[in-house]
């Protein structure tokens, strides 16, 4: 054995986890910021954003209802001023990945402090990753300002979420665990978060798609996004994530259902050149010496959710297989780091496997 050494930044955040946490957010709020709320809330969680608008009362600016999926440009810059207009001096977020996002947006340029209740698995709210879209092409980057101070999970607020929402989301923290493993950044504890993060996901994500109201294992699966979340926080967006960025942001695809679809694609490209990684991976997945490539789409199948590109050419702008040139070059231009050479034709072979739902294998060669 070698000795341990590697470098690991923590995140400043807080964390407040368990059933009924909701009703803490006020007292949580006054701890941060005593200028007033601009309250975020997505579609789907319209229901607790009036829940959480009441309780915080007097401390309510406004209230920002608008929330979509890769945040258009132009939807952050009618935020902001909504946010300059109204006086207050933090964000609180209510939702998935689309509030929490275009809470991020006005972090990112107002420097105040957010709040965030996810009501999904999305897991962006333990990130200093922001993504803003404009003319087909999502932008991402990084910076400190976007993290929440603190993120309140009550696995409560996702016990309404239908199997459709809940699989490919799940499938989106699942991601964020698999990169992490070899992302730039990774380390022994980024690694431990994403493994234990997997365990979670895997064991809890098929008791939710049979039982949708088994708080324990909503609990058990929202816990798993934490740590996935956090793992990819400490670490970096890589290949996979960069080809789900460039389908979102061209074809205007949902961001999770991208996740189930390519996920499994990715770990077997990428897994000739990470052996030991991939090892890890396929005991975390329950298949000790198996293929975690083989093993992710077959939970993506068991979960049914999406497992092909073709499924998904519905959604958005469309996508139809004679677009997948155009992406794979789009895909190449925005991979700068992977652990093995990749091309625009490898991204094009995979993209037309992912399209035609061929279940696939590590090479193990």
């Amino acid at each position: 054995m070698r000795p341990l050494a590697f470098s690991y930044e923590q995140l400043p955040a807080r964390v407040v986890f368990g059933p009924g946490t909701r009703a803490r957010v006020p007292a949580l709020v006054d701890e941060l910021e005593d200028r007033g709320v601009f309250l975020v809330v997505d579609r789907a969680a319209r229901e607790t954003g009036d829940e959480l608008a009441a309780a915080l009362g007097a401390r309510l600016a406004a209230r920002w209802n608008e929330a979509v999926q890769h945040v258009p440009v132009e939807l952050a810059d009618r935020a902001r001023t909504a946010f300059d207009a109204s006086g207050a001096g933090m964000v609180v977020c209510v939702g998935g990945g689309s509030s929490t996002g275009l809470a991020k947006a006005i972090a990112l340029s107002h420097h105040v402090p957010v709040l965030a209740v996810p009501t999904t698995y999305a897991g962006s709210e333990q990130t200093t990753i922001y993504g803003l879209t404009g003319g087909r092409h999502k932008q991402t980057g990084k910076h400190h300002d976007v993290l929440p101070k603190v993120v309140v999970y009550d696995p409560e607020l996702t016990l309404g979420l239908p199997p459709a929402v809940t699989g490919p989301s799940a499938f989106n923290a699942l991601a964020h665990s698999v990169e992490a493993l070899y992302a730039p950044g990774h380390n022994p504890v980024t690694s431990a978060l994403a493994l234990e993060g997997v365990r979670a996901i895997h064991h809890a994500l098929p008791i939710v798609m049979a039982a949708p109201g088994d708080l324990p294992a909503r609990s058990e699966l929202l816990f798993g996004a934490y740590l996935s979340g956090g793992a990819l926080g400490a670490t970096a967006a890589a290949m996979h994530h960069k080809i789900c960025h460039v389908l979102g942001g061209m074809f205007d695809l949902v961001h999770a259902d991208t996740h189930s679809v390519i996920l499994p694609h990715a770990v077997a490209f990428l897994g000739p050149a990470l052996p030991e990684e991939m090892a890890r991976l396929a005991d975390a997945l329950g298949v000790p010496g198996g293929d975690p490539a083989a093993a992710l789409w077959d939970l993506a199948v068991a979960s049914r959710v999406p497992t092909t590109l073709a499924a998904l050419a519905h959604q958005g702008a469309g996508l139809g297989r004679d677009d997948l040139p155009e992406a794979a070059a789009r895909c190449a231009a925005e991979i700068t780091t992977a652990p093995r050479r990749v091309s625009e034709a490898d991204i094009l072979a995979l993209l037309e496997r992912a399209y035609d739902g061929e279940r696939p294998t590590i090479d193990r060669g």
